[in-house]
């Protein structure tokens, strides 16, 4: 109507379900009484819906003006037994904009080829075994492979098409011609014959598409059935949804990388500032030095040759849906030389750990924006994903076992660090601070949890302070020499489509999806929790918190030893560039009920210069505390969760058998369920009642029972 008074042009298309054909069909009359009132034309004429008795006009299209269209008319189709209708206006669409990306071209690719080919360059390959400069044996090396990767796999400019459907063979593809030849001749011919054999033929069709389809899915099912995130989207691929709106950059796309690098490049030095000038706010006195630790040398760690058998174990470990570095050479390809690159490869390894130089060509990343919300032009509006050298990343994996090795066999690491450690991680983290607060509710003891947010906490890492770190935890020299090379002269550069921005140097941070940087972060707050606390801190990786108990009569006491401890971590904090966010800090008081209600009402802590008023729940490594521990809220969300997934599941599990459904409801569900079970378990009779329901429900969907079947 609103339209119609604005004079604006309007299409309506839709099915009516009253025959346009029968002039005596009462609702059709009413329809175009209808109509002349609001001064709309039905411009379809012929029968949509045909079968062999009967023929009907049920699928329209109303416009308010015949003069904003060009044709209109019903199409032949197989789609549905309704025709498709049509109509083409004279209207100017926007013009989408085509996307490019440069990748490899492997139409022509054949594995064994290329393996053989780059075998015809040995001389080559064996120079690399010559002298002690790792950069100019990578070099070989990596010409060696993509020069012959040009010729078996040629990087070309390649438009970005919507792919084909995947389970569609070629055989499938005829048998829906002959469908739709069949079609076509009943239509022509009106036989009852050519509508039975059209029929049947259109039914076989549907049976081998669905067969196919299914058959497809359970594959893609058991091949990920160890990756949640990835059968999520299987299983998300196939509910109906619409699309999702690609990102158009209008603007100059070399200028935008730029930005958008300088913004993701910056990112550690401004948060660094950023903290130098909270210790100044808050008239924080800063240490300039480090205590040194002194290791004996035969109880310093230092790097060992590798072998051929583990670089091979390695390579083979990589998964091959990981996409390339700045070099393009993806982990497909490392895979299919390996017999021929084992050697070489292992000698640079080697080389490089021999001679604690990182090679250069390792160092370069190539950064694509992913948006999060807004405009995605505006680079804060984007987060960062790091594509490095996939043979920089099986360096660094060997690097890491042996660190990782000698760090636990001699304890190097600070017990409170549960991250990057054997027989730990988050749940038993969340299982030492919720049995602590059990115990001080035994004792009758209240407990202050604070969460802290420490931002850009990996991109903030000052390099000096963290090789001095190093050393203190047994790294000898030449070790602490190839973590120099290997953190410094670092490059990186932003892909927008096919445009790449200028390098930028980094000067703060560990590489960001490296595989040493989860361990050298550990190793750089390794000596936080050496300061004398009051209460407990603990982390996990850069999830920090303290826990402090006290009686009820002791609260001030309490509460006081708290701002003392969280002074000392923001002295740390900010002593080693590290921001503290308080706003994002969260504050909670948990004890038995009759405890918190007796406590003060208006009990807060000051903070960095904020009042922390105390929360009723908060979030932590994926558990939701309260402040009774009774995980209400936790179950309730967790059902939330889990009867979504479920509703999802139950919308497509006709595509899928008994085992396959069995496996995806284990990998999203079941595993959603378990986490952290060991914490929440001892939860109320209501919550384990709405838990075994979300288990009811599983069970119904895997055997395909009624609502009311038990």
């Amino acid at each position: 109507m609103e339209a119609l008074l604005l004079n604006k042009p309007i299409v309506i298309l839709g099915d009516l379900n009253c025959d346009g054909l029968k002039d005596n069909c009462v609702e059709y009359k009413i329809m175009d009484r209808f109509l002349n009132e609001m001064n709309l034309t039905q411009l379809i004429k012929s029968p949509t819906r045909i079968t062999d008795a009967t023929q009907s006009l049920l699928d329209v299209i109303l416009v308010s003006s015949k003069s904003i269209v060009y044709r209109s008319g019903v199409l032949l189709t197989s789609i549905s037994d309704h025709l498709l209708v049509y109509a083409e206006l004279k209207i100017k669409s926007p013009k989408q904009l085509s996307q490019y990306i440069t990748a490899r071209s492997f139409k022509n690719y054949v594995p064994n080829y290329f393996a053989a080919d780059l075998a015809d360059k040995s001389d080559c390959l064996l120079s690399i075994f010559d002298g002690d400069d790792v950069n100019a044996k990578l070099n070989i090396l990596n010409h060696a492979i993509q020069s012959t990767l040009d010729v078996h796999a040629p990087i070309k400019t390649i438009k970005i098409r919507n792919r084909p459907c995947p389970f569609i063979t070629q055989d499938l593809r005829n048998l829906m011609k002959e469908r739709d030849r069949l079609h076509q001749r009943f239509l022509r011919t009106r036989d009852i014959i050519d509508w039975v054999n059209y029929k049947s033929y259109r039914n076989n069709v549907k049976r081998d598409l669905k067969k196919a389809e299914n058959e497809y899915n359970s594959n893609e099912v058991r091949q990920h059935k160890d990756k949640p995130g990835s059968l999520w989207k299987i299983v998300n691929r196939l509910i109906p949804s619409k699309g999702k709106e690609r990102q158009i950059y209008k603007g100059d796309h070399k200028s935008l990388a730029n930005d958008i690098n300088q913004f993701f490049s910056s990112v550690g030095e401004n948060a660094a500032r950023a903290s130098s000038h909270l210790a100044d706010t808050n008239n924080i006195n800063l240490r300039e030095s480090i205590e040194s630790v002194v290791i004996t040398e035969i109880d310093q760690f230092k790097f060992r040759a590798v072998t051929c058998h583990e670089v091979r174990r390695v390579v083979l470990s990589l998964p091959l849906n990981k996409s390339s570095g700045p070099d393009k050479i993806d982990p497909r390809i490392i895979k299919d030389c390996l017999p021929v690159i084992l050697g070489p490869l292992t000698e640079i390894i080697n080389c490089s750990l021999r001679t604690s130089t990182f090679p250069l060509a390792w160092k370069k990343a190539e950064l694509i924006p992913i948006h999060k919300e807004g405009d995605h032009e505006v680079p804060s509006n984007n987060r960062p994903v790091s594509l490095l050298v996939v043979a920089s990343k099986i360096c660094e994996r060997l690097a890491l076992e042996q660190f990782s090795c000698y760090l636990t066999s001699n304890n190097r690491l600070s017990s409170h660090q549960s991250g990057n450690k054997k027989l730990h991680s988050t749940e038993t983290l969340n299982v030492f601070i919720t049995d602590t607060i059990l115990k001080a509710m035994d004792k009758k003891k209240l407990s202050a949890l604070v969460l802290l947010d420490l931002s850009k906490a990996f991109d903030s890492i000052n390099h000096q302070r963290l090789l001095h770190k190093l050393s203190n935890v047994g790294a000898s020299k030449s070790t602490v020499n190839w973590f120099r090379s290997y953190l410094t002269d670092r490059f990186q550069s932003t892909r927008i489509n096919s445009t790449l921005s200028d390098p930028l140097p980094i000067t703060y941070g560990v590489p960001q999806g490296a595989i040493l940087s989860p361990l050298l972060f550990c190793i750089y707050l390794n000596d936080l929790p050496c300061a004398s606390y009051n209460g407990d801190l603990e982390s996990y990786v850069d999830d920090t918190k303290t826990l402090l108990s006290f009686p009820l009569t002791e609260a001030d006491t309490g509460i006081k030893n708290l701002e003392e401890d969280l002074h000392k971590i923001a002295s740390w904090c900010c002593e080693n560039n590290l921001l503290v966010n308080p706003d994002k800090t969260k504050f909670m008081i948990i004890g038995t009920r009759q405890l918190l209600n007796e406590l003060d009402v208006n009990i807060s802590i000051s903070f960095m210069g904020k009042i922390l008023e105390p929360v009723d729940f908060a979030k932590d490594l994926g558990l939701l505390m309260d402040s009774h521990l009774s995980y209400d809220k936790h179950i309730s969300n967790l059902v939330s969760s889990c009867l979504y997934k479920q509703c999802q599941i139950n919308r497509v599990k006709n595509n899928f058998d008994k085992g396959t459904l069995t496996m995806i409801i284990t990998s999203l569900v079941i595993s959603k369920l378990l986490y952290c079970s060991t914490v929440w378990s001892n939860t109320t009779c209501t919550n384990i009642k709405k838990l075994q329901s979300i288990q009811n429900f599983a069970c119904k969907i895997i055997t395909g029972s009624k609502k009311y079947d038990h």
